[in-house]
């Protein structure tokens, strides 16, 4: 389904499971894409005592807004990018900055998008670097979708798909941890997920127990990174206790 129906029970579900008071709400900003970012969405958030940073929904609106603007108050912010107040925008039920940011595509097409930022404090290249923010989040999600195959995974039952949304998540965690107790250095400190999870997880071996207690590990010689790996299985036993 379309975004910017999920994004009222969304809301509801944070409230109701996080039970902020409205002064904790109001000390929290909902950040999202223009997939979310209909005038009813914004409108629910800022009654609701959230702040809220988005993308407006694409359409007529950004072109609109960006004719009003006169060249002059264009102010760059990045490479090919500028930003500037919106004239006479669109009001909503708390004040918001109403801005549009203007980029040259490669081809070296002009695009326009609006952001909406309910945060009055922020200067315009504030609020752009916040909102570009959301690409560190984007990054690691994708890196999941490769690194843990989620994409290939499907399954019938709503049980098993929340359980397998559960997995994912306790996936994600001990893979980002494991990087920082293994490798704070080095090489494969800068691997992401797909190159940890094919490159170094399936390092071939043996594990050696007695009595129910680990007592060898003996790893494949000839992996190129068998050093890396040793040295990193130390770190994460030193860290966490030896058997």
């Amino acid at each position: 389904q379309e975004s910017a129906t999920t994004y009222p029970p969304l809301v509801a579900a944070l409230q109701r499971v996080l039970g902020f008071t409205p002064q904790q709400s109001a000390r929290t900003v909902l950040r999202s894409d223009a997939g979310f970012g209909s005038d009813a969405n914004i409108y629910l958030a800022l009654a609701a005592h959230w702040h809220v940073l988005t993308k407006g929904k694409a359409g007529r609106r950004p072109p609109m807004y960006a004719s009003r603007i006169a060249e002059a108050s264009w102010s760059p912010v990045g490479p090919q990018r500028w930003i500037a107040p919106a004239v006479a925008p669109y009001q909503y039920v708390q004040p918001t900055q109403h801005l549009v940011l203007r980029w040259l595509t490669p081809s070296g097409e002009v695009n326009y998008v609006t952001l909406i930022c309910s945060i009055l404090d922020w200067s315009l290249a504030e609020v752009v670097a916040h909102y570009d923010q959301r690409g560190a989040c984007e990054t690691e999600i994708q890196a999941d979708k490769q690194g843990l195959k989620l994409e290939r995974r499907r399954k019938k039952q709503r049980a098993a798909q929340e359980a397998l949304l559960l997995l994912a998540d306790v996936a994600h965690n001990l893979l980002a941890w494991s990087r920082q107790w293994m490798f704070p250095h080095g090489t494969l400190a800068e691997w992401g997920t797909l190159r940890t999870v094919e490159d170094i997880l399936c390092l071939s071996g043996r594990l050696w127990f007695e009595n129910q207690r680990l007592v060898e590990v003996h790893l494949n010689a000839r992996h190129p990174h068998v050093s890396d790996v040793a040295e990193g299985l130390h770190r994460l036993l030193d860290h966490f206790g030896w058997p």
